[in-house]
């Protein structure tokens, strides 16, 4: 009776953490360069709630990378002799998309550029936004490619 118990206990504990387990979405593709190399390198995801992990890129330049629902987080793709790139993640609403359980996965790549000798150039702001439409949880990405020297967002950040 006592084992019947313990294995009931155990089933409804986990049947509880099933239905109140978080939805997550899959974030994969390949670090690309602009020779058509991939690279190896490197993420930092750096969530909403000032949590930061890091992430090493493979030498055929695949990530993967597992986002919470309902959660901001941005994606700081770096490699030496690079410029970095930031790609800021909204999965708020993406739920009605993606109603099979299978099926949370969303691939995207990244082409990064090649620094300047002076190694002064930076995007302006996050180059990529993917975010879901309310209701439809239709996925929507607006990119910003609007690069900036470093001393020039130095004297504009100081006035």
């Amino acid at each position: 009776m006592k084992a019947l118990n313990l294995l009931l206990t155990a089933i409804l504990t986990l049947a509880t953490g099933a239905l109140f387990a978080s939805k997550q979405i899959t974030f994969h593709g390949q670090i690309e360069t602009l020779d058509g190399g991939y690279r190896k390198g490197m993420v930092v995801i750096d969530r909403a709630d000032g949590s930061t992990d890091s992430l090493a890129i493979t030498a055929n330049g695949k990530f993967k990378i597992t986002v919470e629902e309902n959660s901001r987080v941005h994606l700081t793709f770096k490699q030496d002799g690079y410029i970095t790139k930031v790609v800021e993640v909204n999965t708020v609403n993406s739920f009605p998309k993606f109603k099979d359980e299978t099926d949370r996965t969303v691939r995207f790549d990244v082409q990064l550029w090649p620094q300047s000798p002076s190694n002064d150039l930076a995007f302006a702001a996050p180059v990529g936004h993917i975010t879901f439409t309310k209701g439809s949880g239709l996925m929507k990405v607006h990119y910003d490619h609007t690069l900036v020297t470093l001393a020039q967002e130095n004297v504009t950040a100081s006035r």
